[in-house]
């Protein structure tokens, strides 16, 4: 597939999934992630920088979201 790019985030959660129902039958789960990246500067003081991310899943991967995730 042309274009195609993978991506892994590997985090804290930021709170558990909000998981809603849309049409009946798909579920919708939302959630914020949290990934810290540290590194030193040049004068060699150590830095931490977070970012949050937020992450929705659809249909199975929702599913699992909910049961897993906490």
């Amino acid at each position: 597939m042309k274009g195609l790019n993978k991506i892994m985030l590997i985090g804290n959660l930021g709170k558990d999934p909000e998981v809603q129902t849309l049409n009946g039958s798909i579920k919708v789960a939302k959630f914020s992630l949290a990934t810290t990246e540290t590194y030193k500067d040049d004068k060699g003081q150590a830095h931490a920088l977070t970012e949050w991310h937020t992450i929705i899943l659809r249909r199975g991967l929702a599913d699992l979201a909910e049961k897993y995730l906490r």
